[in-house]
């Protein structure tokens, strides 16, 4: 079984990620939370902090100052503003 969710954090100016991560952990508008395969679907904003993510590279960050997030089918979309 597949374990991997597929992740694309886009920026402006280009791609800054893309590929398949295991977990994913936002600073949403509201509260900070985290995205594990089959995950329901939602859409939010993202406020200033940092999008941490694992998988077999190990561990990233990406500090943010704002943006919103699309999960939905597995699959991750970020638009922020790093």
């Amino acid at each position: 079984m597949n374990p991997y969710i597929f992740l694309q954090i886009l920026s402006p100016e280009k791609t800054l990620f893309k590929g398949n991560v295991t977990v994913v952990r936002f600073p949403g508008e509201k509260a900070p939370f985290v995205v594990l395969k089959n995950h329901a679907p939602i859409v939010s904003l993202l406020e200033e902090g940092v999008i941490t993510f694992e998988g077999e590279f190990g561990k990233k960050n990406i500090p943010i100052k704002g943006g919103f997030v699309r999960v939905r089918k597995n699959k991750i979309y970020a638009c922020i503003d790093p």
